[in-house]
């Protein structure tokens, strides 16, 4: 039962990069920045589903992918729907056939199909929201679709670019950093312990390569969310009521103080140094987060790329250092 339970929750999430790709990634697509710029060819697209639209945009809240059918993207639906469907179905089912003893939502196979769907409600929304804004052409909407953001980690003409390639080895360099300062070290007494993933521990060649599925899949929906919400919403917002740097700067902010509730998962002795160290380090992150969002004319597929990057390579070390008690195998602490 318990093999088949880890299957449930890694084929859902890692089905994320496959399942969204509903047409042909195109790499970056930049936004509108200026009033009196031609219509887009996504914009007069945008114009056309929101005149035909059968639905209010707040009924977009109710479920992943309404947002897409209530738009008439129905290829789009029925992938936000299913899968939305498929990793509540895994929480659900891991929540109700948990082992005596395990407090439900806390057990991995529980929390992150859950976590996962999370996210993935947040950008079904938010695409909707998204579609509305073009449909207005207004300044800064970022223009990528999903399937565009999903694949962007893996698309060679985002990752070419060096704020792209020299973000995520910064990142990665200043994250291993704050560990350090935060743990006062790196723990490598259990490097090479057979890994642990859901509860059940695996020979290497098997829980690695399962722990990198569960990893890439929960952070796809993570990088797209939340750049989604920081960098396409709130960043793009404050520049159209503001300016492009005052909404940079209250963007950065908000995404640094967005990540402090996280201490209240840390031990006591821990939770000075996360305040101290890591959420200024989370906040000058988004910052660089948001100037890539601005390099690159507002499209979202750079900041998803290294954040997407940052995430699973900080995770992957941690579960490499002790692959018993990892944000993948024992708990469900997102790096940011």
């Amino acid at each position: 039962m318990e093999r088949r339970r880890i299957r449930r929750a890694v084929v859902p999430a890692a089905a994320l990069l496959c399942s969204l790709v509903t047409g042909e990634a195109a790499g970056m697509q930049p936004a509108r920045t200026h009033d009196d710029e031609a219509e887009k060819p996504r914009e007069a697209r945008a114009r056309r589903l929101v005149a035909a639209q059968s639905c209010a945009a707040a009924v977009g809240l109710l479920f992943p992918g309404v947002a897409q059918f209530c738009l008439g993207k129905t290829a789009e639906g029925a992938v936000f729907s299913g899968l939305g469907l498929a990793e509540l179905g895994v929480g659900v089912t891991a929540l109700a056939t948990r082992d005596e003893g395990i407090e439900g939502i806390s057990e991995p196979s529980v929390s992150v199909p859950l976590a996962a769907l999370q996210y993935l409600w947040i950008y079904s929304y938010l695409d909707g929201v998204f579609e509305r804004q073009r449909a207005k052409r207004l300044r800064y909407v970022p223009l990528d679709t999903p399937a565009e953001l999903a694949l962007a980690p893996f698309t060679p003409s985002v990752l070419a670019k060096p704020d792209v390639w020299a973000g995520i080895l910064g990142s990665l360099a200043l994250g291993l950093g704050a560990t350090l300062l935060i743990d006062g070290g790196l723990d490598t007494d259990h490097v090479g312990d057979d890994p642990q993933l859901f509860d059940r521990t695996f020979r290497p060649g098997v829980g690695y390569p399962l722990a990198a599925a569960v990893g890439t899949g929960i952070f796809s929906h993570v990088a797209v969310a939340e750049e989604a919400v920081f960098r396409g919403m709130i960043q793009s917002q404050m520049a159209r009521e503001m300016d492009p740097t005052r909404g940079w700067v209250g963007a950065s902010l908000a995404f640094g103080a967005a990540h402090a509730p996280n201490v209240v998962g840390l031990s006591h002795d821990r939770q000075a140094a996360y305040l101290a160290v890591a959420v200024p380090l989370i906040t000058l992150l988004g910052g660089y987060l948001g100037l890539s969002y601005r390099w690159h004319d507002y499209s979202l597929a750079p900041p998803v790329a290294i954040h997407f990057w940052y995430d699973l390579l900080i995770s992957g070390v941690d579960y490499v250092l002790d692959p018993r008690d990892s944000s993948i195998s024992g708990r469900v602490s997102l790096p940011f």
